[in-house]
């Protein structure tokens, strides 16, 4: 099925390759969007496997780095843009294709989402491709968000990363119409496990009991148990299933709203970041921001919006109870740096380029903001474009905790310049 209206030049592009090839077919001379648009038409067509880590992100990867370049330093464009085409060179490199699937001829959005929820739980993976594919051309994508919500929000499957995909469409998918068209990989991944999902927020029995401790429930829960894993079906099913989801969140979940969960949530994983195991910090602690964030972003679109609210704290809750090492401290604040030049202390350790960011005067704050949205944008790790981008949101959302925010974006920017990366054919 063709998803975008010209062929795009980027594409059979060898991964190692791609700086040639962005010189060699005149990809400079796209627009951001014509760009976006061609990558999105690639990362469109699921494959055939199970998606590994790599094809999963691939989609939240593109909307979070389309997302970033317009703040990306005008010296670091190019670099930036060549990080899309190797995306979806690397992409096209992953593994065999699907075939085209059969569209069928549907009534109405409803009678679309019915048989696709059917299929979903089936395990039917083609019968899904065929209902995401004609959803995404007939909805806008905030309605496709609206049509998706209620069933993809509890599902760990696809790594319980659909509702980010669902949140941030709507940035990038009135620019580019392939971009909507890659929900088909991700629903063919919740039916692979259609027994994925959470369930506990369903159940509630205890009558209702006014609380307003949900940040105080997240700073230190105990531990449910070892998950055997750091993944995340592991460890939100073992949350559910020791009962903890239902005796920490119940009360605060429901006597809570979407604005004020979203704060405390962002919040409490902008801390964990800052204040807990730094081991965990490139996935752990940023899916503890990610993940909610995405859900609650698209709760407005549940016919319960409590249901999103007991989901992405569960999120949360797991994150804290099997990856937590301290007592998260709400009035934390970092040290004074000595240094007081926020760019450089990027370059820093972690806990450095924290404290600069969150005494960055005012003035340097716009700089700061395009610093870390060049190095998230240049770097090959999904999960830093990802989190640099929820941070960025977090911090629009709630002005209060703008320099905790930013701060928490510094430190895993600063731990990752740590890690060396090795075979990146873009590595300047």
């Amino acid at each position: 099925m063709t998803v975008h209206p010209t062929p795009y030049r980027g594409s059979n592009v060898a991964p190692a390759g791609v700086v040639d090839a962005y010189g060699a077919r005149d990809l400079a001379l796209l627009s951001d969007a014509e760009l976006c648009e061609g990558v999105a038409g690639l990362l469109a067509v699921p494959r055939r496997g199970p998606a590994d880590s790599f094809v999963l992100h691939a989609p939240l990867e593109l909307l979070a780095r389309t997302a970033l370049l317009p703040l990306v330093h005008p010296a670091a464009r190019e670099r930036a843009r060549q990080r899309i085409v190797w995306l979806g060179a690397a992409y096209e490199a992953a593994g065999e294709a699907v075939k085209d699937p059969k569209i069928r001829s549907y009534a109405d959005p409803e009678a679309a989402v019915a048989h696709l929820v059917h299929a979903i739980d089936a395990g039917e993976l083609d019968e899904v491709d065929g209902a995401a594919t004609w959803l995404a051309s007939v909805l806008a994508p905030r309605a496709l968000a609206g049509a998706l919500a209620d069933d993809v929000i509890p599902r760990l499957s696809a790594a319980g990363h659909g509702p980010i995909f669902l949140y941030q469409l709507p940035r990038v998918a009135p620019r580019s119409a392939a971009a909507q068209q890659c929900v088909r990989g991700l629903v063919r991944e919740l039916a692979r496990r259609p027994d994925w999902k959470l369930s506990w927020h369903r159940q509630r029995s205890a009558p209702l009991a006014a609380t307003d401790d949900l940040v105080e429930r997240l700073r230190r829960p105990r531990s449910p148990g070892d998950p055997g894993s750091d993944f995340i079906h592991p460890t939100m099913s073992l949350v559910e299933r020791s009962g903890l989801a239902a005796e920490v969140l119940d009360a605060p979940t429901r006597s809570s709203d979407v604005a004020r969960a979203s704060r405390e949530l962002a919040r409490v994983a902008a801390w964990s970041m800052l204040q807990d195991d730094p081991t965990h910090a490139p996935y752990g602690w940023s899916h503890c921001l990610s993940m909610p964030q995405g859900v609650l972003g698209i709760a407005d679109c549940c016919a319960d919006p409590r249901d999103a609210i007991a989901v992405a704290a569960t999120y949360v809750l797991g994150f804290r109870a099997t990856q937590g090492t301290v007592a998260l401290d709400p009035e934390w604040r970092p040290e004074r740096p000595r240094e007081s030049d926020a760019l450089a202390a990027l370059g820093g350790s972690p806990s450095e380029a924290a404290a600069t960011a969150w005494y960055a005067p005012d003035h340097k704050i716009p700089d700061l903001v395009a610093a870390l949205a060049t190095r998230a944008a240049v770097h090959p790790d999904a999960h830093l474009a990802k989190y640099t981008l929820a941070c960025f949101d977090a911090a629009a959302a709630d002005r209060d905790a703008r320099r905790l925010h930013l701060a928490a974006a510094a430190f895993l920017s600063a731990w990752w310049s740590r890690v060396p990366i090795e075979g990146d054919p873009l590595a300047p």
